[in-house]
């Protein structure tokens, strides 16, 4: 049984969703269409390629991942984001799986060492930009499910968006790193991993501050505090993550006006 997944920022009110599955199972009925995550904020392109490294170890081989999220370029901004182009949508096959998405960094974003092969896709008409989900992305993937070859459809390229992820780093006793998610309970979850905590602090002891607490030690789970205390943890992704047990750390601890610009800059200090 073939899968594809659905990364997407539609949300579930309208049916544009399920137009979409109902286009690719009229083509493919015994497809297995699971939404990976349709409710991506904002055109949060950084969000969206969150949810699929982490989820991309769980699937097998040859499953086909939708990625329709396009990255809003900031006219204020437009030096840095020029090269973006929203309407050239690509198709790559990385560790060993499909990605189809526009032009939007994503590939970068999964992994800043990412190397392998690009294709932009064909399509014949421009009204296509209008619903490229259901246009373009769901016809390169019945394309792929009929095992046909991806040259009919695309070019090799290597003219596409790197985009950049910040990155944690060591500056003399302290390691210094950044809230990249937030889970829809409120937790924080930071780039910092738990290998490199393990490489820079190890058994070293360390203070995290946070707005009105300081901790100093990594619980395993959210009881081990009392209701409405912080805590971090390295969750199940392997990543450091703020959290209230029962509440939400970004409720608490982010500023009220941060709105959709959410930045959350971590600091540990260790000591010898």
């Amino acid at each position: 049984m073939s899968i594809l997944t659905l990364t997407t920022d539609l949300g579930y009110r309208d049916p544009y969703l399920a137009i979409v599955k109902a286009k690719l199972l009229s083509q493919n009925p015994g497809l297995q269409i699971i939404d990976l995550s349709c409710d991506i904020k904002d055109n949060n392109i950084s969000d969206a390629a969150f949810i699929l490294k982490n989820s991309l170890p769980y699937f097998p081989d040859n499953t086909i991942h939708l990625v329709a999220v396009k990255f809003i370029i900031d006219s204020n901004n437009l030096n840095k984001t020029s090269s973006i182009d929203n309407t050239r949508y690509l198709l790559t096959y990385y560790k060993r799986q499909y990605i189809i998405c526009p032009d939007n960094g994503l590939f970068t974003l999964l992994d800043s060492t990412f190397n392998e092969p690009v294709y932009q896709l064909y399509y014949a008409d421009n009204t296509k930009h209008h619903f490229f989900l259901k246009d373009v992305f769901v016809d390169t993937a019945i394309h792929i499910l009929n095992k046909n070859k991806i040259e009919d459809i695309g070019i090799l390229t290597g003219d596409y968006y790197k985009a950049t992820q910040f990155e944690s780093f060591v500056d003399g006793n302290i390691l210094r790193g950044k809230g990249i998610y937030i889970d829809d309970f409120g937790n924080i979850i930071t780039n910092i991993t738990k290998q490199q905590f393990v490489d820079v602090v190890g058994k070293r002891r360390f203070t995290i501050t946070l707005p009105g607490a300081r901790i100093s030690k990594i619980l395993n789970t959210y009881d081990e505090v009392k209701h409405g205390q912080p805590l971090v943890l390295f969750n199940s992704f392997g990543n450091l993550e703020i959290a209230i047990n029962g509440g939400s750390a970004q409720k608490m601890l982010c500023p009220r006006d941060i709105g959709s610009k959410f930045d959350f800059n971590l600091m540990i200090e260790f000591f010898d």
